[in-house]
């Protein structure tokens, strides 16, 4: 779906800026191109899974859209992961082909001009109906893979673009701030494409660079933002991140942790005309699952909608208090691993999100977990990930792993051991 619309766009509107990074860009005629180079070339190859290392250059772009061209998993894996997690992850997939421009210490990789080394084969049909996996945390210490099919993805990318709060705009730039091994990147990245407008991307390196993230998004006239509320947080220490200096900046859609309403009114009093829009959804269920417009009316209350129940891409349901997603886009469970939390019911997919909430005026409100997991900087973090990686180390026999909370958010979090041996200055 997604490259039959890139394909009109080039022939539509060619020269259309399509994706902008730093001072590099590609218009949609040479994205097109590029997918239908190398997914030609990638259909000549017999791995099912491109496992695609970077972070959000060009050729990591057209990278994956021609592993959606060409029928492969991709398996986005940003550079800035520590290398025992891109181990991890790498040994947990089978049949693949690693692309990338950079060494990863010892691993094997094949750049994209190497695969020219495939052009002469036959078309190899690997009979595959899984898009992309993403990694996310796993409470053994390793991460868990969550594959999305091309169902999935083809059933959120439909609805985003048809819901009211966003088929309105047009013609406008989309900033990206999330990395691509992130599922809140695919609403921006398909979102954008998808409606022919142009996506900038922000470096991971200069997230906590307040001069260059204003810039970026006051040079290219950003209309619309998908972000973690952590970042637009960090946006608001900036005095000019206002609707005077930045009067293109019409709509901020946040997912991936609370927003809170001290965040949602600092925003009105900095833009009074903007649209605040709070989304909800796991990754397992492709990226969110509703969305509701926040209105200067709920900013009277002490919490926040995550959703409107009635246009949700998804069923939404409340079993013992605990949000229970179902439908097309949910995933039909994890990568080589089973878990409780994922049933399937006269074919139709079922995830418990451990989230616990309610339902009030056909509007979803989500209060917390019911489990130890945590988010930050939209980051989903396991705790007994954090004691197992904390119980490998040499001197420590056990660990536990607290989060303290403060308005259903993490404010820090206090580790316990318990060692081996006497801690001495020489030790540490």
């Amino acid at each position: 779906m997604i490259i039959n619309k890139i394909k009109e766009l080039s022939i539509k509107n060619p020269n259309l800026v399509a994706y902008i990074i730093n001072n590099q860009s590609i218009t949609y005629e040479e994205l097109y191109k590029k997918i239908i180079y190398y997914g030609e070339l990638l259909k000549r190859q017999n791995s099912k899974n491109i496992i695609i290392y970077g972070h959000k250059e060009i050729e990591t772009l057209y990278s994956i859209l021609a592993c959606i061209y060409a029928k492969r998993t991709y398996i986005p894996i940003d550079k800035s992961i520590p290398l025992e997690r891109i181990k991890n992850i790498i040994n947990q997939i089978d049949d693949k082909l690693i692309i990338s421009n950079k060494k990863i210490n010892n691993i094997e990789t094949t750049t994209l001009e190497e695969l020219e080394k495939f052009k002469n084969n036959d078309i190899i049909d690997v009979k595959n109906n899984i898009c992309y996996i993403i990694f996310t945390s796993g409470s053994t210490g390793i991460p868990k893979g969550v594959p999305i099919t091309y169902d999935n993805l083809n059933n959120f990318v439909n609805w985003l673009c048809n819901s009211e709060y966003l088929k309105k705009y047009s013609n406008i730039n989309v900033l990206n701030q999330a990395n691509f091994n992130f599922d809140l990147s695919v609403c921006d990245i398909f979102y954008s494409l998808y409606t022919g407008n142009t996506l900038v991307g922000l470096e991971h390196t200069s997230y906590t660079d307040l001069e260059y993230i204003y810039n970026t998004i006051k040079n290219n006239n950003i209309t619309f933002m998908v972000n973690t509320p952590t970042f637009v947080r960090m946006c608001l220490l900036e005095p000019l991140f206002n609707q005077n200096e930045l009067p293109n900046l019409k709509c901020i859609l946040f997912c991936g942790e609370v927003l809170d309403v001290s965040l949602a009114r600092k925003l009105y009093e900095r833009f009074p005309n903007i649209t605040i829009i709070n989304a909800y959804g796991p990754t397992e269920a492709t990226c969110f699952v509703c969305m509701t417009e926040i209105l200067r009316s709920d900013l009277e209350n002490s919490i926040l909608p995550v959703g409107d129940i009635n246009t949700s891409c998804t069923d939404i349901k409340l079993e013992n208090g605990q949000i229970i997603l179902s439908g097309k886009s949910v995933f039909n469970g994890y990568l080589n691993i089973d878990s409780t939390n994922y049933t399937k019911i006269n074919n139709i997919n079922y995830f418990n999100t451990h989230d616990l909430g309610y339902i009030k005026n056909n509007r979803l409100y989500c209060t917390g977990r019911d489990d130890s997991q945590i988010k930050i900087n939209g980051y989903r973090i396991e705790l007994q990930e954090i004691e197992a990686v904390i119980e490998k180390l040499e001197y420590i026999d056990d660990s536990v792993v607290l989060a303290k909370k403060q308005d259903n958010k993490v404010k820090y979090i206090k580790v316990f051991v318990t060692t081996n041996k006497n801690i001495t200055n020489d030790i540490i």
